[in-house]
């Protein structure tokens, strides 16, 4: 199977919400957008894409079960870690101001690391990014990592100016990877709020 037909189609959206991890990854991506975007329809394909379960980077015991981009850049994935045919964990990626998140905290990635230690920092290399960006992964498997990534300002403030700055570079490589029924199952939960 290859990734255009994979992670663009509804079988791989119906397979996606059969995760027991979907309403979080859902949760994920709609509050991404939402902080993203004033209004995510309007800038779908043409500033956001979103894929579902993506060949790229897949082994037996490791898949990603999304990956949103903006522009050029893919911004939010969560991986799925198995072992046996058995999931074992989940690893959270998402990507954020630099300059924004130290403002709206106080302090520099470095400083956030040590304040959550269960969180990771690093500096993307995406050259899309003018060097403010910030990566921060974390696996649920480490008891607390969820608190401590979600006590973070990833909201308008954080997101915002990243997605305005990859969005203005118009639409990315990822077009034919877009899952047209998992966005729009995105966008409904976007709508109600």
């Amino acid at each position: 199977m290859n990734d255009i037909a994979g992670s663009a189609t509804q079988e791989s959206f119906v397979l996606l919400s059969q995760d027991p991890f979907f309403d979080v990854v859902v949760d994920l991506v709609a509050g991404y957008l939402a902080s993203a975007f004033d209004d995510p329809a309007d800038h779908e394909v043409s500033g956001w894409t979103l894929t579902c379960l993506p060949s790229a980077g897949r082994t037996a015991d490791h898949q990603r079960l999304f990956t949103l981009a903006i522009g050029p850049m893919e911004v939010l994935h969560v991986e799925r870690y198995t072992e046996d045919g058995e999931t074992v964990d989940y690893r959270t990626v998402l990507t954020t101001s630099t300059s924004a998140l130290t403002q709206q905290t106080g302090s520099s990635p470095d400083a956030l690391s040590m304040r959550y230690p269960l969180l990771k920092f690093h500096e993307s290399d995406n050259v899309a990014t003018d060097g403010d960006a910030v990566v921060i992964d974390w696996f649920l498997s480490d008891e607390g990592a969820d608190e401590q990534f979600f006590a973070l300002p990833l909201d308008e403030t954080t997101i915002g100016p990243l997605a305005e700055h990859l969005a203005a570079q118009g639409s990315g490589p990822y077009e034919e990877y877009h899952n047209r029924w998992f966005a729009q199952h995105i966008l409904e939960v976007i709508a109600e709020g």
